[in-house]
């Protein structure tokens, strides 16, 4: 069973997990870590929360907002085992790629795949607007 991570500074996680939950609807087997918004909460032990539900058959995929950043940085201390894949930077999108797509496909095959279209997602829209206009008007 693929289970995903969703770990961000602050309601990040909560926000985007809303957003998912709006666009393809509930989605199980999904867990937030908002770091530094309860001072008191170990990351740490949080990671180790999340790792007690991920059986060996399973694989977690793990979901970080900034390559670097202390998330990811005590996620590869913390959890990073042959199960597990972290994915940092990144956008609704490819959490949408990720989460819908066939069980079946290997897991490496769905993240490289999502990546890939998460990136042309990322589009500076006055750009493409002007150059629309600009190719219309030629013909």
């Amino acid at each position: 069973m693929r289970k995903f991570l969703i770990a961000t500074h602050g309601t990040f996680a909560k926000g985007v997990k809303s957003s998912l939950d709006i666009i393809i609807g509930t989605v199980e087997n999904v867990f937030l870590i908002e770091a530094y918004v309860n001072e008191n909460k170990s990351i740490e032990n949080e990671i180790i929360a999340v790792l007690e539900n991920v059986k060996d058959e399973d694989e977690l995929i793990i979901f970080s907002d900034l390559l670097g950043g202390s998330i990811t940085n005590q996620v590869l201390r913390t959890a990073l085992k042959e199960n597990v894949h972290v994915v940092s930077g990144f956008n609704l999108p490819l959490l949408i790629d990720v989460i819908l797509a066939d069980t079946e496909t290997p897991v490496m095959e769905v993240i490289e795949s999502a990546i890939s279209n998460a990136k042309d997602q990322i589009v500076y829209v006055n750009k493409l607007i002007t150059s629309t206009q600009e190719e219309n008007i030629d013909d």
